[in-house]
């Protein structure tokens, strides 16, 4: 009884890997994408705190709320926020569109600039180039009291936001790469741990006798590799079971010829039997060469090999020689011969070899006659033997397994493994008017 062992898995490498990946892809590409467009957000953000602080301090103007200040300090409303580097200037439009009044002292602009500043400020502009630096501010008048209100901001305040933002990115970037560094190292363990398993099955195959079996239940490239070794297994043992099959049926089979040859030695060096007697000795010396030339056959096989290219075998020629060959005892057996061309690719020697098994074969259970048909693509030999029990129909040719007759030999084992090596088809079944037919064709 073959022991195995399940290893149950869940997560397919194969999606695990094109999940991760596409989520670093697309982790990277916002990163990219943030990065880029970095400063146009910073602007922006600073734009709508301003446009804010400018339409709130309106809101105020219009329900009496007063906002005053002047140059010794201002009282900053809560609207206004703490940033040190936002600066307020207010006052009355006294000549349209250039503003000039009174303001208040500022931390973006020197005391000496911001007449200047004043009398560029259209309405309806939004930018001011200071000589150290972009000047970010928000205009607003409220249109009752023609009082105006200016916020603004140096470039230290979007690089501040900025250098906010990147450090929040960093953040994100550090815990997310820690988190993925995580799940990829726990992920890569188990399949490190799956391939150890696997190792250590491999390893200990031949110390089990091939007897246990190994099945990772898993969905990936591991589990593919793991039923590929388990299949290898499974042969191996089969093919050891059959070697030990065969050495003991070889040896069955070689017994009686060996005994009869060194019975009737011992009798003719006794004096008990006439030299006519040693013609059993070379009847049964041809059968043991034929048994040897079948396990030489059967042997090269293991060996067979596509090295040269194959040739156009004409099979009509084939059965003619091996039919003419062929001395069938007393004449009770008659060849019928029906054939048409048939060309198979592959070695002439080797499809001789087929023939002459098949031959054989038919003569030992042929009651009267053998018909052999060749067509296109196609050979057929038949004889009206008995039928073939099913269970020997099923068995594919094991070599030297036993048959319906109690016989034992390699003959249509050899035909079977010939056969695939040619990438043909053997098929064997019995006819209903009697008798059975060996065919083999090429799809």
């Amino acid at each position: 009884m073959v022991e195995k062992k399940v290893i149950k898995r869940s997560l397919s490498a194969k999606i695990f890997l094109i999940f991760f990946s596409s989520l670093i892809i697309i982790f990277c590409a916002i990163i990219i994408i943030l990065a880029l467009s970095l400063n146009m957000i910073a602007t922006q953000e600073t734009y709508y705190r301003l446009d804010n602080y400018t339409r709130l301090t309106v809101d105020y103007w219009q329900k009496g709320i007063p906002i005053i200040g002047d140059n010794v300090g201002i009282n900053r409303p809560e609207i206004w926020g703490t940033t040190s580097s936002l600066s307020v200037i207010q006052g009355k439009i006294e000549d349209k569109p250039i503003c000039m009044s009174y303001y208040l002292e500022t931390n973006v602009l020197e005391n000496s600039e911001l007449d200047t500043f004043l009398n560029k400020i259209e309405i309806g502009n939004n930018s001011y180039e200071a000589k150290n630096g972009t000047i970010y501010y928000c205009f607003r008048v409220d249109e009752k009291t023609k009082n105006f209100v200016v916020f603004l901001v140096d470039d230290t305040y979007n690089e501040g936001f900025i250098r906010n933002v990147i450090f929040n990115i960093i953040i994100v970037i550090t815990i997310a790469t820690i988190l993925l560094a995580f799940i990829l190292g726990f992920f890569i363990n188990k399949m490190i741990n799956r391939i150890k398993a696997l190792q250590s099955h491999i390893s200990n195959m031949t110390k089990d006798n091939y007897n246990v079996g190994y099945i990772d239940d898993g969905d990936d490239e591991i589990r593919e590799l793991s039923d590929s070794i388990e299949q290898m297994r499974i042969e191996i043992k089969n093919s050891e079971n059959i070697k030990q099959e065969m050495l003991q049926n070889v040896s069955h089979d070689f017994k009686t010829p060996i005994a009869v040859i060194k019975n009737y030695g011992e009798a003719i060096l006794d004096g008990v039997c006439d030299k006519e007697d040693a013609k059993i000795i070379v009847k049964q010396a041809d059968v043991l060469k034929s048994k040897v030339n079948q396990l030489l056959q059967y042997n090269r096989l293991e060996y067979l090999n596509k090295d040269k290219p194959f040739s156009e075998v004409d099979i009509c020629d084939v059965i003619k020689e091996v039919v003419n060959n062929h001395n069938v005892n007393d004449n009770k057996i008659k060849f019928i011969l029906n054939l048409e061309p048939c060309i198979f690719l592959g070695y002439r020697e080797n499809f001789t070899t087929i023939v002459e098994n098949i031959v054989d074969n038919a003569i030992r259970y042929a009651k009267s006659k053998i018909i052999i048909t060749t067509k296109e693509n196609k050979l057929t030999i038949y004889n009206d033997g008995e039928a073939i029990e099913d269970k020997f129909l099923k068995a594919n040719f094991k070599p030297y397994e036993k048959g319906s007759k109690g016989e034992f030999g390699l003959g249509m084992s050899i035909v079977q493994k010939t056969v695939n090596f040619f990438d043909l088809k053997l098929k064997v079944y019995n006819e209903k008017q009697g008798g059975v037919s060996f065919v083999i064709y090429k799809e």
